[in-house]
């Protein structure tokens, strides 16, 4: 996700200055010098469970790796499980395993959890979590049993858990959202917080340098000083994920030598509404579709030709347009994008839309929000309507 923060993990730095630093966290600033240390701390001492916190693109999944590297549990197993995007009828199965006969065809299967035994298990946005799931993980963390989907069996296992979110999962326990009992024991043993990099404008030269030294086909290429400074005055709502993807366009228009006009070009995108391919159905009732939108060659033809930077841009404006569409319900748009079936599903889905349909699409919709880097402009958005119904009402007011 942010190979310019991967390097050699190690218990020191690199030089004096720390600009390396220990685990191949690229910085200066007291924020993550302050995080090497905590890393540094929990490796040593060992930990059960620790939650490791920051906004989508700053690095969670490098600082739970160097967590893990510098565990005991280091070559012990380690298992992932993406919240999100484990499919709602899977995730219970793909967790906790399966009984032969659980259901027409099922096997012997250990799940995520026995499968990282004597190890470590990386929970990715575990707000996305059902809560009913959620109990189950909080008794795998205080050492009780579970059991296989159909089983009979008590199983319990030994593993390490890392848990990551991009929202403040202390809010989501608050308003309901999240297992108050589950937070707090996740952050037991530590709470790890990586500052957006808005926030450590004086690490962003030194990352941007990492990137460009691991090399792109031959010799690193060369970045102006000048350009240093406009990366670093920029305000990086994507964070280090941001940074690689616009250092990637840049030097397809510069590959020797980056200057401050490839910056600024490559900047000046970020803040253009997305040209989003149209495609050739019709959208869902009620998407707002753009006009006269470029089409895949054009975009294909032009110096930001990245498969992943077009997808990008795609996912964006799909959801921005579905908040538009449903008035910012995100639920609604969620359904109104299909977070709600199953991938074995086809669209229309004639199965009635329940309270867990409608849930996993709030979930999905949220997850994908802020993976994608939305949030501000969501808020913006509401904003704006909200100051657009009080001046509609406002006459009515006046009238009474």
């Amino acid at each position: 996700m942010t190979a310019a923060l991967v390097g050699a993990n190690n218990d020191t730095d690199h030089d004096a200055s720390g600009v390396t630093g220990a685990f191949g966290l690229v910085g200066t600033s007291t924020a993550i010098r302050r995080l090497r240390a905590e890393i540094r701390a929990l490796g040593r001492s060992g930990f059960r469970a620790v939650l490791v916190q920051g906004e989508s693109g700053v690095g969670k999944e490098v600082v739970t790796e160097a967590l893990r590297q510098t565990s005991p549990r280091a070559t012990a197993p380690y298992e992932v499980y993406d919240c999100p995007a484990v499919p709602e009828d899977h995730l219970e199965s793909e967790l906790f395993g399966t009984a032969r006969g659980a259901f027409p065809g099922a096997i012997d299967k250990p799940g995520a959890l026995e499968r990282g035994h004597g190890g470590t298990i990386f929970f990715d946005e575990i707000a996305g979590m059902r809560r009913e799931h959620q109990a189950k993980v909080l008794r795998v963390i205080e050492g009780k049993s579970f059991r296989r989907v159909g089983g009979s069996r008590g199983i319990t296992v030994d593993v390490a858990v890392i848990a990551a979110a991009h929202e403040d999962l202390a809010v989501l326990a608050t308003e309901g959202a999240f297992r108050h009992d589950l937070y707090y024991r996740l952050i037991r043993d530590g709470c790890l917080f990586i500052p957006p990099l808005r926030e450590r404008p004086e690490d962003i030269p030194l990352l941007a340098r990492a990137y460009l030294s691991t090399g792109h086909g031959g010799r690193a290429p060369r970045i102006d000083p000048a350009a240093l400074v406009r990366l670093a005055n920029y305000h990086w709502p994507g964070n280090v994920r941001q940074l690689q993807t616009a250092l990637r366009m840049a030097l397809r228009l510069q590959p020797e030598l980056l200057d401050v006009t490839a910056v600024e070009d490559v900047l000046g995108r970020f803040e253009r509404p997305a040209r989003i391919p149209q495609p050739h159905r019709a959208p869902p009732l009620g998407m707002v579709a753009e006009a006269n939108g470029p089409s895949i060659n054009r975009d294909l033809g032009s110096p930001e030709a990245d498969f992943h930077a077009i997808t990008v841009r795609t996912q964006r404006q799909l959801l921005l347009q579905a908040f538009e569409a449903t008035a910012g319900n995100k639920t609604a748009a969620g359904v109104l994008l299909g977070f709600h079936l199953s991938p074995s599903e086809e669209r229309p889905s004639l199965q009635p839309l329940t309270d867990g349909r409608r849930n996993l699409a709030l979930r999905k919709f949220r997850y994908w929000c802020g993976r994608l880097g939305l949030g501000e402009a969501l808020a913006g958005r509401r904003a704006s309507r909200t100051a657009a119904l009080s001046d509609q009402s406002a006459p009515i007011l006046e009238a009474k």
